[in-house]
């Protein structure tokens, strides 16, 4: 007997989000299962952040469903019409989706492992002393065990980025959500960012990246979904997407930027 499909962890149906009469989302559909890695990949303006930001609340979308680990997520649906859930509701399920943005956005007054305890603290209650000790295991595993008591601003942006890795795993997500994160630094700090992901990756972290990192998506990504104008146009695994696209939109958009 075969084991068990993975279940799926992040589902998003039917998707729309407008920002005023830009209709910027048009009807996303997709599912990511446990343990996969998924690369959105496509041109700026496609939607690609807003759909992260969707899936982690920070966007409100006007129509669809997302589920994270089967539980239907932020607002029911009554009679037709959405209802929202209670802020606490929304915030406990964020909880369980780590995110990783561009910008670090460390607390500067902080230090390191000060900012990596902040949300298991006084989000989860965690007792210090033991988010305590998960930061210190997370800093050993982003490399970066010698800088808990560094302030971001000592930091390189490739090390303020391993933080905010760490901060968002310090949370024990079920799955991680990058926008992004090497696109702010100087490519010399870029490797030491995506080696990190690569081994999360390894680890069966559940992620969904959004990147233009070409070489990452085929390399580390079980499923790439190629983005443009709001609506997947193709997705597949990486070996087809590179090597033997469908759709005209996605030949063209992979010739550009792998021709720089």
């Amino acid at each position: 007997m075969g084991s068990d499909p993975a279940p799926a962890m992040v589902e998003v149906e039917d998707l729309h989000k407008y920002f005023g009469a830009h209709h910027v989302l048009k009807g996303i559909n997709f599912t990511v299962t446990a343990g996969d890695v998924v690369c959105i990949i496509g041109p700026s303006g496609s939607g690609k952040s807003t759909l992260l930001r969707c899936i982690n609340h920070l966007e409100v979308a006007e129509r669809g469903r997302i589920r994270i680990d089967g539980q239907l997520v932020y607002r029911d649906e009554v009679e037709g019409a959405f209802r929202s859930h209670s802020n606490r509701a929304i915030a406990a399920v964020r909880a369980q989706v780590g995110m990783v943005f561009q910008q670090f956005n460390l607390f500067p007054h902080l230090t390191v492992i000060e900012n990596i305890i902040e949300a298991p603290v006084h989000v989860l209650r965690k007792p210090k002393p033991a988010a305590t000790e998960r930061g210190y295991e997370l800093l050993a595993q982003v490399g970066l065990t010698d800088k808990a008591d560094a302030y971001p601003e000592e930091l390189s942006g490739g090390q303020q980025q391993r933080v905010a890795i760490a901060r968002a795993l310090a949370m024990d997500p079920k799955a991680m959500l990058f926008d992004e994160v090497t696109s702010a630094l100087d490519p010399e700090l870029v490797a030491e960012v995506l080696s990190v992901m690569r081994a999360l990756a390894k680890l069966g972290m559940t992620m969904l990246v959004v990147t233009h990192e070409m070489n990452f998506a085929r390399q580390v990504a079980s499923r790439v979904i190629f983005m443009d104008d709001g609506v997947i146009v193709e997705e597949g695994e990486p070996g087809k997407i590179f090597e033997a696209p469908q759709e005209r939109r996605t030949r063209d958009f992979l010739r550009t930027i792998l021709e720089r």
